[in-house]
Formats: structure tokens, sequence, C-alpha cells
């Protein structure tokens, strides 16, 4: 083993498992961790790219894709020693595709989200499983998100990361479950719990996880996952569909809050639950389980999100600010140049040395028929804003959000 763990939690491991699958994981160990992205293939289909190339660009292998969205999972290692790091690519910043871990991404695989459904991610920092739901979402059919994180600081890392994907109709909360459920009483069509947990499928990469783990957390944490999937059933219409997620292997925090669940509420079916470890599956580890409140066949809930509701809650932001003004004149805004429905006068696309330089905060020497603020793209697709004169695009792309 590469690193060492606590003895009580390999006790806890070699009791939960066979002695075969118990020796693979020891092995598991050794090995090097998975990384993934999921891609917007709406976005895509704007660009002037295809998933061909994304997948060429990364070395990657493709594992997974509906209408809406295609997982990719590829080599760090590899890459890093080319000098390719897909969280510094133009096409990253531009939001067409998003890094997720790979166990994480197969908890939404089998959850049908509809255009026009209107979801609770409940636990959304930094936004991966809220990701995969935008790009199943539909602006134009109804379909919103509301996105809640009960840390500020994680919730401003998960706004962030929202607005470079390029989406409206969504909100960001900052609210305890029961202050969202005094609000929102069988509401949603769907509701996400990735609740947090004492991630022991996090120990292969993460130290921190490695060494805050003890038997006090594990009880601790089963005790707030329970109060979240009580709040959480509360928030869930009839015929909705609840989704539990976790990032660890105890029966403590996974099967035992789904059977609290089922026997504590006779509307519960359970449809789907699985367990996914390091040497079982591609990624470091997930739980997951999937349940309708009575028959999920049933679409009688909200026809359109009630922006209402929100009175009284701790929001961030609904949807996006479009523009600001500058000296009594309307200045487009950062976010607003990654809506693609949103239009603009004056549209520069940039080359790929421009693009980089571009994103590492650089003014560009360019000969352009306008003055002014202008849309920076990159094949095709949105990266921030500029202003430009006397053959200088000043460089507008947040300095927070710059490559180094």
């Amino acid at each position: 083993m590469k690193f060492e763990l606590k003895k009580e939690f390999l006790e806890r491991m070699k009791k939960d498992l066979s002695n075969s699958d118990y020796d693979l994981y020891l092995k598991s160990l050794e090995q090097e961790e998975s990384h993934g992205l999921v891609v917007n293939l709406h976005k895509l289909k704007k660009s002037s790219v295809d998933l061909d190339y994304i997948i060429d660009r990364f070395n990657g292998k493709l594992i997974f894709k509906n209408d809406n969205y295609a997982y990719i999972v590829y080599d760090k290692n590899a890459l890093s020693s080319n000098s390719i790091y897909p969280g510094k690519e133009p096409l990253y910043h531009a939001g067409l595709y998003y890094i997720q871990e790979p166990s994480a991404s197969k908890t939404l695989y089998d959850v049908d989200i509809k255009s026009d459904d209107i979801v609770l991610d409940l636990c959304a920092s930094p936004g991966g499983k809220t990701a995969a739901t935008l790009f199943s979402l539909n602006e134009k059919s109804n379909g919103f998100l509301v996105s809640n994180e009960i840390d500020f600081g994680r919730a401003k890392i998960l706004s962030s990361n929202i607005e470079r994907l390029g989406f409206r109709n969504v909100a960001i909360t900052c609210c305890e479950s029961e202050k969202l459920a005094s609000n929102f009483s069988n509401y949603f069509d769907k509701v996400i719990v990735d609740a947090p947990c004492s991630g022991e499928g996090m120990f292969r990469k993460s130290e921190e996880a490695r060494l805050q783990w003890n038997e006090n957390l594990v009880s601790s944490l089963a005790k707030l996952q329970k109060k979240l999937v009580d709040d959480a059933y509360q928030m869930l219409r009839v015929g909705g569909i609840l989704v539990y997620s976790t990032c660890t292997f105890s029966k403590e925090e996974d099967e035992e809050v789904v059977d609290y669940l089922i026997n504590k509420y006779s509307e519960l079916k359970l449809l789907k639950m699985e367990k996914n470890y390091p040497f079982n599956s591609i990624g470091e580890g997930q739980f997951f389980a999937i349940m309708s409140k009575g028959d999920a066949t049933d679409k009688s809930g909200n026809s359109k999100f009630d922006i209402r509701y929100l009175n009284g809650l701790n929001v961030l932001r609904v949807g996006i600010e479009e523009f600001t003004y500058e000296n009594k004149l309307k200045v487009p805004t950062h976010a607003s140049t990654h809506i693609d429905e949103i239009d603009f006068d004056n549209i520069v696309e940039l080359s790929d040395e421009d693009a980089n330089r571009y994103l590492k905060g650089e003014v560009l020497r360019l000969e352009l028929p306008f003055k002014g603020y202008c849309k920076v793209c990159y094949k095709n697709l949105g990266l921030g804003l500029a202003k430009y004169s006397n053959g200088m695009l000043k460089n507008h792309y947040p300095k927070g959000l710059r490559n180094n």
C-alpha cells in the first residue's frame, strides 16, 4: 500500500467484504486514481468540434452516452507528461465539459431527468451532479434546478462552476435542508442527495480523508444523512424520484440510510441500489440508491418553477446577470458570454494560441473592424469578454479564473 490506513477501517472492510474482494480492494489502493469528464452534447452541437475531437484530444475512452451528455475517462498522468491539462483547456473555460470523478458520474446514468423537470440538488458543491442535471433540463421547456450548498464558500465555487457552463434555468441557494423543506413541500420532480459522508471512497486520492476518518465520524454523519433524506422526502412530489448517494463504503451511511427511508415511508419504492468499489468499477467508489415516491410515471407536478418559493431563503443568484452599467452605459457581463442564446453585435473567434494567451489575461494585438466590447470565442463557444480599441483587444477575463 502506498499509504497507511487506520486499523479500525481495515477491520470494517475485512468484515464487509469477502476475502477475495478484500484482497482486491487492498491491491486497488496501489493503483492510480481515475479521472474523467462529462461533455454537454447540446453545447457540443453549437461548437466547431465533435465528440471524437474531445476523445482524441485527451486520449480518452467513452464509457457512457445519452441524448444530453457523454462521459469520458482519461489518464491524467499521461496527459500531464504531454502538457495537456483538461482543467486549463479553452473548451473547459468555454463550459463544454465538466471534470468529474468517474464513480460519481455513474449515479445519474439510470435517472430519467426529463427536459421539463423541476429538480433539487440538495448538497450540490462542487457541481458534478448539478452539471449532469442541467445538461438534461431544457430552459424552453421550463426545466429548472435549485442547486443548494450549505457552506457559503463551497456555494460560491458551485455558482462559479455553473456560470462557466452557461445556464440560466438554475437558482443557487445556501440553506439548511429544513429551511428549504419549509418552502418546498411536495414540490420537486427529482431530488438528489449526494450526502456529506466519511469519504472512504476518497482514501486513494485524499490524505485529508484518510486522516479525518474515525468511528465517531461515521456515526455522526449517518445521523445527518437521515435528517437530510427526511427533508428530501418532504420536498419530493408524489410520483417523483429520490436519488441518494455517497462516496463512502460504510453500511451505516449507505444501506442503513436507505433501509431507514424505506421502512419509515411506505410510499417509497426502491428502484435500484448499487455499491461500487475501486476494484470492481472505474473510479474511486460510490454508493447510490434510486427510489420513487409512489408511482414514478405520475407526472402531476408543477409545470413551471415559481420563483416566489425562494422568498426568505439565502439565494446567491437566480439565472445570471446579463449586463451592468458603466458610466451609464450598458455593459455585458462575463457570464453573458457563456449563454449561447444571448446575441452579441461583435464576436471575435480566437486561434489556439490566442485563446490560451487570452485565458492567461494577456492583451491581444489584432486588427478588427469595430470598437468597444465584444464576445471572445473559441471553436464557436463563448470564452469571455474583451474590449477592442486601436489594434488592442483589452482582456476582461476575470482574474480569479485565469490560467497560471
